[in-house]
């Protein structure tokens, strides 16, 4: 089943460019299950759809805390069609 998770930035770290959406979606599109990924400085939001049979929403997470990102769960939604 696809899900869809809206992060909001929190911490000191933010997106404040292009190139910074551009590397965040790089390093969540990696990550196996991952359909897509969209980050947005404008409102400090990264979207991410993925298949919930291969990945959790906390590896998302922790992958963005790896990245220097402290987030928390914005929004989610789940397509039992897919």
């Amino acid at each position: 089943m696809l899900k869809s998770v809206t992060f909001e930035i929190t911490g000191d770290q933010r997106l404040a460019c292009e190139g910074c959406e551009q590397r965040v979606e790089r390093l969540l599109k990696a990550l196996p299950g991952v359909r897509q990924a969209r980050a947005k400085a404008t409102d400090q939001t990264i979207g991410v759809l993925f298949d919930t049979a291969v990945l959790k929403p906390t590896a998302v997470a922790e992958r963005l805390v790896k990245a220097g990102y402290q987030t928390r769960v914005g929004g989610s939604t789940s397509d039992p069609g897919q």
